[in-house]
C-alpha cells in the first residue's frame, strides 16, 4: 500500500502539470538515485525498497500486518536541490490527498489515474480501501517521460511522501524519499 502511494506520489508529483509550457526540451533523462524508507511498526513488520542498477526502476516490498480500516492519506513535497550540499532543496509544490477516495473513483483520464494504473500494473496492491493485512509487491516502476511536467527543469529532486491516517490522530504507515535526477536535452 505505501508502495503505490510512494510511486504514486512520484507521479503526482512529477506529472501535474504534465501540458503547461508548450515549447520547453523534452526530457531526455529520469533517473532514481536512491530511496530511503521507513514504517511505523504497530501497522507494518517490512517496508523496502531498490532501485535498479541502471537507476530506471524502483521496486517496491510492504508488508502490513493489520487491515487499515480507514482512509489512508498521502503527503508530499517535491523539491529542487539549490545547491551542492545535500541537504539543501527547494519545496517546488505538496500535495495532501485522500488516497482511498482516488482509488475508489471511476476509472477516470487524469494524471492520476494514469499513474495509478503504471504503478498498479505489475502489483499484487489492493485497488480499494480497506487496505487488508498481507505481503505486497510493487515492480517496475518507471517514469513515464511523457507525463513529466514541462516546467521542471533538469537537476536533482527529492520527493518526501508520508503516508498516514486522518482519522487515527494522523498516525504514519510508511514515509519515502526517494531521490531522483531529471535531464532534459
Amino acid at each position: 500500500m505505501a508502495a503505490i502511494f510512494r510511486a504514486l506520489f512520484v507521479g503526482l508529483l512529477l506529472c501535474s502539470a504534465c501540458n503547461l509550457l508548450e515549447g520547453h526540451k523534452p526530457l531526455n533523462l529520469l533517473l532514481f538515485r536512491r530511496i530511503v524508507t521507513d514504517y511505523n511498526s504497530k501497522y507494518v513488520s517490512n517496508y523496502e525498497a531498490s532501485v535498479s542498477a541502471d537507476f530506471t526502476t524502483i521496486n517496491f516490498t510492504l508488508n502490513i500486518m493489520r487491515t487499515i480500516t480507514v482512509d489512508v492519506w498521502l503527503r508530499a513535497t517535491l523539491a529542487q536541490r539549490v545547491s551542492k550540499k545535500e541537504n539543501s532543496y527547494r519545496n517546488v509544490f505538496t500535495y495532501d490527498v485522500n488516497l482511498c477516495h482516488i482509488m475508489g473513483k471511476k476509472k477516470g483520464q487524469s494524471i492520476i489515474d494514469f499513474w495509478l494504473d503504471n504503478v498498479m500494473r505489475n502489483s499484487n496492491m489492493p485497488r480499494q480501501c480497506p487496505f487488508k493485512e498481507g505481503n505486497f509487491t510493487m515492480l517496475n516502476i518507471q517514469s513515464d517521460k511523457e507525463t513529466i511536467p514541462r516546467f521542471i527543469r533538469s537537476g536533482s529532486f527529492s520527493i518526501d511522501s508520508n503516508v498516514y491516517m486522518r482519522q487515527w490522530h494522523n498516525d504514519n504507515l510508511t514515509n519515502t524519499i526517494i531521490y531522483v535526477d531529471i535531464k532534459k536535452r
